[in-house]
């Protein structure tokens, strides 16, 4: 293992050259701190049994049966079927999908009022929040 001198995140190590025996190198102990950080990442989905759901694969099956698929006899006309498809899937997934934030709490029990409090929570740190 490389550290990198004068480094604040690596300043705790200690090495151990007792325990070296017949090895042919020391072991190494590092402190590494490691704080609590918020990541939030956001997503675009369909949610999960709804509506929503059954139109957008009613759709993409509907667009699947409209597209002329007779006339591809060529990587051009191919390319160009496939593109169609994936105009008419985008379209229907930006339609019908939402975007959500993707969290350590993200269960299908989630909603925004949870979001709201846990929020209030990591901002006041705050028993009663």
């Amino acid at each position: 293992m490389f550290l990198q001198l004068d480094s604040i995140k690596f300043n705790n190590h200690l090495i151990l050259p007792e325990s070296w025996y017949l090895l042919d190198h020391t072991p190494l102990i590092v402190d590494i701190s490691i704080s609590e950080e918020f990541i939030q990442v956001k997503q675009r989905a369909v949610i999960r049994n709804s509506q929503k759901k059954e139109i957008f694969v009613t759709e993409l099956t509907n667009a699947l049966e409209n597209i002329n698929m007779t006339n591809i006899s060529s990587i051009e006309s191919l390319e160009k079927t496939v593109q169609e498809y994936t105009r008419i899937s985008n379209s229907s997934w930006y339609k019908l999908s939402k975007n959500i934030d993707i969290t350590k709490h993200f269960k299908a029990w989630w909603n925004d009022k949870c979001g709201i409090k846990s929020n209030t929570y990591c901002f006041f740190k705050l028993p009663e929040n």
